[in-house]
């Protein structure tokens, strides 16, 4: 009889030991939420957290370490930290797809970023102000903070490394061949792009990326063509906030604010050759 009774309380513990297993496989633990950052409602996961405790010297050193670019310029100063910290967490937040390294592939050599003062309304331009580098204006970047407009700084940033990506499109890629028939069929997308291709293609890139962006496009649900190409052609499926049209949860900056401007992109003979082609 004890044993009859041993029996089935072995029985009864494999059982219950076997739907625990069983629920443990079907419930696996859920992966910790992404923190959102300046303009990005879902960021990738970070994989190189802003040091915040260092000082700029260091973070200029871990900067080109961590995300392959050279540096140069005026303007990596204590007084420009929460622009740096922008630029920084805007590489980070795109760290998990190839957008970088792809961009990066586009130019012989090593892609810099440099930050100085540029002339005229521009922000930030690509290979005008200084020859194979990014440049950005950290003083005009203060104005943006200032009215809590920190979000197209970062479409900014995302739009002006675009232009870069974009750098070898003279030799007609395949991205840059469908970009083009997109283009044809869809038209405007932004003020700034008007009717200029290859700032439509940057500003789409952009406002994906700076999804909190005052005025984004995205926002009125109207782009859905443009954001489908972002995502599937240059993010490999990531997203970086809600589908268009969906509303978000933003920091709202003063209506005022002045728009951080990119800079105009021009087609002078000396940009074919940057691509390497």
């Amino acid at each position: 009889m004890h044993k009859w009774i041993a029996s089935l309380a072995a029985l009864a513990a494999v059982a219950a030991g076997s739907i625990v297993a069983t629920s443990a496989d079907a419930l696996p633990i859920a992966p910790e939420p992404v923190i959102p950052v300046t303009g990005i409602p879902t960021p990738c996961a970070s994989t190189f957290p802003f040091p915040d405790g260092a000082t700029v010297d260091e973070i200029k050193v871990q900067l080109a370490t961590n995300f392959g670019f050279k540096l140069a310029g005026s303007q990596w100063t204590e007084a420009r930290r929460p622009s740096i910290k922008i630029l920084w967490e805007t590489l980070d937040a795109m760290e998990c797809t190839d957008y970088r390294k792809n961009l990066q592939s586009k130019v012989s050599g090593t892609v810099g970023i440099n930050t100085t003062s540029i002339r005229g309304y521009a922000w930030g331009d690509w290979s005008l102000t200084k020859s194979g580098y990014v440049s950005f204006d950290f003083a005009k970047f203060q104005g943006a903070l200032d009215s809590g407009d920190d979000g197209r700084l970062t479409r900014l940033v995302a739009h002006e490394l675009a232009h870069v990506l974009n750098s070898d499109r003279y030799s007609e890629p395949q991205y840059w061949t469908d970009f083009k028939k997109l283009y044809a069929r869809e038209g405007r997308f932004s003020d700034y792009a008007g009717s200029k291709v290859s700032e439509v293609f940057a500003d789409v890139i952009g406002y994906y990326v700076g999804r909190c962006a005052l005025d984004n496009p995205y926002d009125t649900g109207e782009h859905d063509a443009y954001y489908a190409y972002a995502k599937d052609v240059i993010f490999g499926g990531k997203e970086f906030g809600p589908a268009p049209g969906e509303a978000m949860n933003c920091t709202v900056p003063d209506a005022n604010a002045e728009a951080p401007m990119p800079g105009p992109e021009q087609d002078a003979a000396w940009l074919v050759g940057l691509g390497g082609e």
